[in-house]
């Protein structure tokens, strides 16, 4: 049996012929990235804009260190519901940081915020995609306890599905331990003509097909911050 169909990652893929703690050294050693996201309070939607020029500022200065920012929005693109940022930074003091000096934040436009350890797989930007001016979605869902072999069955389907939708993708990753080391669920973005398709895009995907993800998964419509 070959790595490829041991492992499940594709030829091309950083982690192809990675498995067990060797694929765990490979993630404690990549640099730390975050997932982030921030959801407006009701009512914050002129307080948004009013500052929102100066959170473009505060992500613009950081550069290559931003993967991704946008916008949650409503299924029909009308409310914005919240910010989310994609970052590469030294570790989770960096990232609180981050969001302790965001703008919004600190005028108290925030109901929640999550802070997620993520690797981003092939180290795309969403500099780089190339737009099709389509509707943006994010994905995410963590992992069902005790899913090592249950992920290990299903990982080359999953990987392989993926592939099908290569085009689509403006960057994925999965969602990590607080050491990096452990995969805990996925956040993944794409562009897709529309709800429906992401709807299909996710209940077709084999690892939530099958049960994979818990009850926290969800797809949300976004939209780029620049």
């Amino acid at each position: 049996m070959s790595n490829q169909q041991t492992t499940g990652y594709l030829p091309g893929d950083p982690r192809c012929g990675l498995s067990g703690e060797p694929l765990k050294a490979y993630y404690r050693t990549k640099p730390a990235q975050w997932a982030i996201y921030c959801w407006d309070r009701p009512g914050a939607a002129e307080a948004r804009r009013a500052l929102l020029a100066e959170q473009k500022a505060y992500v613009g200065a950081l550069g290559e260190r931003i993967i991704g920012y946008g916008h949650f929005v409503s299924d029909d693109g009308r409310e914005t519901l919240g910010s989310s940022f994609f970052m590469q930074l030294d570790n989770r003091a960096a990232a609180d940081a981050f969001v302790a000096n965001e703008p919004l934040n600190k005028a108290g436009l925030y109901q929640s915020i999550e802070v997620h350890r993520w690797s981003n797989s092939f180290g795309k930007r969403a500099a780089d995609y190339a737009r099709k001016g389509l509707q943006q979605f994010l994905c995410t869902g963590s992992k069902i306890p005790n899913s090592v072999e249950f992920f290990a069955k299903h990982l080359h389907a999953h990987e392989s599905y993926f592939a099908s939708y290569g085009d689509s993708f403006i960057f994925r990753g999965p969602l990590r331990s607080a050491d990096g080391a452990d995969n805990i669920g996925t956040a993944l973005l794409l562009e897709l003509p529309d709800r429906a398709a992401a709807d299909a895009f996710w209940n077709n995907e084999p690892f939530a097909k099958n049960g994979g993800y818990q009850s926290d998964a969800r797809i949300t419509r976004w939209v780029f911050g620049d």
